[in-house]
């Protein structure tokens, strides 16, 4: 009796996950207890997998027939569940408008997806840009270089470094 209420404890403490990485690529990990915060599996996942990115989790809820939704209380989580890493991508460029945000969510796994990573060259040669640009941005390695400020770039040299660059790769 005593050795089935110990068991039945250490299911409940353990937490067996199927952390699903993309539409093609999902790793089982069994994790001794369950951790304290959504903050705290997290970081255990990113040690575990030897994930290098910043993600968020989403869970299947079975109160919702196992449908997603976004993991923010460890009390939702199953002690077995599926989890969705969920990437977060930061923009590099700095917008003169705050409206452009700085932080977005790739819940389409659009960037990871096999299709759209064999379309990139093996080796990208970055395009000569005009005149104006390029001098623009030789002044902005070198403020990063010196003082470690990102440069502005107005919309039109961000218009014409994406036309150049599409007109490169396409």
């Amino acid at each position: 009796m005593l050795q089935d209420l110990q068991l039945q404890m250490e299911a409940t403490e353990r937490l067996k996950l199927r952390v699903i990485l993309d539409n093609d690529n999902a790793e089982r990990l069994i994790l001794p207890s369950r951790p304290s915060s959504v903050q705290a599996l997290i970081d255990e996942i990113k040690t575990r997998l030897k994930l290098t990115f910043d993600f968020r989790l989403q869970f299947e809820d079975p109160d919702f027939d196992h449908a997603l939704c976004n993991l923010v209380e460890m009390e939702h989580l199953p002690s077995t569940a599926s989890v969705k890493i969920i990437r977060l991508v930061e923009l590099d460029l700095i917008s003169t408008s705050t409206s452009e945000t700085s932080l977005l969510n790739d819940s389409t796994d659009a960037i990871d997806s096999p299709e759209r990573i064999s379309r990139w060259p093996e080796v990208f040669i970055v395009p000569k840009f005009s005149y104006e640009v390029e001098h623009v941005l030789k002044e902005g390695n070198a403020a990063f270089e010196k003082d470690g400020k990102l440069i502005r770039l107005p919309r039109d040299q961000k218009h014409n470094i994406l036309e150049v660059m599409g007109e490169e790769n396409f």
